[in-house]
């Protein structure tokens, strides 16, 4: 039994592993120069540095946690993250020590203060104008005292970064990298996994659906000894975000590699980071996902493949459960 694996980011790399011990001659296509998808990671400078924004990993799931601890083991860093803000630097999420430092804050002053002007660059659009699936989410007030960013039961980075894992995980599984996007078509399989942009798969029957994508600009600059990540919630600076690279694997370096993050809309010409769940692109999406269930050696995992936006975890969490009843 031949399965053809479209797409080599977490999800593509766990399908593989799945249906290799289920017995299947597994071949991975990627149109990417390197394994790992949008979790890739490189030494810049001699710091590793996440090339496509921060990849803390954290989850609740054990069996996850130990799935991926058979492939390397985990520091136990978690992701300390603060906010620059109409009223200084303050520690995210809010919390009591933030309340400490700037007063008491009700709901709306807290959107107002952390999210509001991030969210509008975030997406592009008015706080207004976006929809409550996403400005009525948004937390106010954390009681736990942690410093860590999440608060899951697990947390860290692969001790030799996230490359070092999949390549691993990928020991004895053909790999195809610096495809042409159409090159899985020419291929024999009995199962095809694919983990791409279902609109692409369906050559854009019912239309684009909509992502937005970042610009991720790197600089080598002094170490911020004390700030991790920083998000931007003003709007004066027009990045999200930005990451000091070396405290991942805690490297005390006096140079270091800082990203910043510029969203902007997705394109042809660029990578698709975030969907956009709202307009009409889940009606676009619910008609692809019909004929996609249609389909009876296809299966679609992932965040582009089934329009959704997934943690880590939640990625493999899919995976395993789509991958199921093979």
């Amino acid at each position: 039994m031949k399965a053809v694996i479209v797409g080599c980011g977490l999800s593509g790399i766990t399908s593989a592993l799945l249906l290799k011990e289920k017995g299947y001659e597994v071949e991975i296509f990627d149109t990417r120069h390197h394994v790992g998808g949008n979790c890739y990671d490189k030494k810049i400078e001699g710091i590793m540095v996440h090339q496509y924004g921060p990849h803390g990993f954290h989850t609740n799931n054990t069996k996850v946690w130990n799935f991926l601890n058979r492939y390397s083991r985990f520091n136990d860093v978690c992701l300390k993250v603060k906010a620059n803000t109409k009223e200084g630097i303050i520690p995210l999420p809010y919390s009591p020590k933030t309340e400490r430092l700037i007063g008491h804050k009700t709901s709306e002053q807290i959107k107002d203060l952390i999210f509001k002007d991030y969210s509008e660059k975030m997406w592009g659009i008015p706080w207004e104008k976006l929809p409550s699936s996403i400005s009525g989410r948004v937390p106010t007030k954390r009681d736990d005292p942690s410093l860590c960013f999440h608060v899951d039961k697990y947390q860290g980075i692969p001790i030799n970064g996230y490359t070092a894992m999949f390549n691993n995980m990928l020991d004895g599984i053909k790999i195809n990298l610096n495809c042409d996007k159409e090159e899985y078509k020419k291929q024999k399989y009995d199962l095809l996994i694919y983990t791409g942009k279902i609109d692409e798969f369906f050559n854009y029957k019912y239309g684009w659906l909509e992502y937005r994508s970042l610009k991720i600009q790197f600089e080598t600059a002094k170490r911020r000894a004390f700030l991790f990540q920083l998000n931007e919630c003003n709007n004066y600076n027009k990045w999200t975000r930005s990451v000091d690279h070396s405290h991942w694997h805690r490297q005390e370096l006096e140079q270091t590699v800082i990203s910043k993050e510029y969203p902007c809309e997705h394109t042809k010409n660029n990578i698709p980071f975030y969907p956009k769940p709202f307009g009409d692109n889940q009606e676009k999406y619910k008609k692809y996902k019909i004929i996609a269930d249609s389909l009876s050696n296809v299966i679609f995992v992932g965040r582009l493949a089934t329009y959704k936006y997934l943690d880590m975890d939640d990625a493999i969490s899919q995976t395993f459960s789509k991958l199921k009843k093979i």
